[in-house]
């Protein structure tokens, strides 16, 4: 009973965030006990309705516990089941100070209009063939991806910035790459420094090296 009054008590949040973000912002509850949904706002696919599964990322946050560490995770992206390019974040509702998880918001907006906007401007910028030209971002499906898929979306992302082979960067790059790799929370997944020092061709030392100097 106590849970689902938790749950309830965040209903008026839902709306407020619908309300600020529009109708192209998904606003998923979720309920972590029975990993069900809750309640849904502008839901993007028709399966999505209260009492349907809680889909397969979400699941992994659970099983990874990464909630344990973090607050939430913001900005990883995604794609819709009708395709549709998506910007996503998870917010983990936990009670102090047990820190128990209660349950799960996840937001995911449609950005489908704001990267074609984007490449148009790039077009009206650079022309149509770039002599610079990076590849664009890579979009994966956060519905069915694992956790590990979002470790190894995020380094090559990260990678695929410089152009370069990853043992051809300098140190700064490299540094630079575990800066963002570290802002966006990906070391909290388990096996992401062994993945990125396998990507960079070192030793997890060395990252664990890395990581330490951003914090210093």
């Amino acid at each position: 009973m106590e849970r689902k009054e938790h749950l309830e008590s965040v209903l008026p949040l839902m709306r407020f965030f619908s309300e600020m973000l529009g109708p192209d912002a998904e606003i998923i509850l979720y309920d972590v006990e029975d990993r069900l949904v809750y309640q849904v706002l502008n839901p993007m696919d028709e399966e999505m309705v209260p009492g349907s599964e809680m889909r397969s990322l979400e699941r992994k946050f659970l099983e990874s516990h990464v909630y344990e560490k973090e607050e939430f995770i913001v900005n990883y992206r995604a794609l819709s089941r009708s395709k549709h390019k998506l910007k996503s974040a998870t917010f983990f509702l936990k009670n102090n100070p047990q820190q128990k998880l209660r349950g799960m918001i996840t937001i995911n907006v449609n950005v489908e209009r704001l990267v074609e906007m984007r490449d148009m401007l790039n077009t009206m910028i650079s022309g149509s063939h770039p002599y610079d030209a990076k590849p664009r971002d890579s979009f994966f499906n956060s519905f069915e991806v694992s956790v590990e898929g979002l470790v190894t979306n995020a380094i090559r992302e990260e990678l695929d910035r410089y152009g370069v082979e990853p043992t051809r960067l300098s140190y700064q790059e490299k540094m630079e790459v575990v800066r963002s790799l570290d802002e966006k929370g990906i070391f909290l997944v388990k096996g992401a420094i062994t993945e990125l020092a396998a990507a960079l061709k070192t030793t997890e030392v060395t990252i664990y090296r890395y990581i330490n100097k951003l914090q210093q």
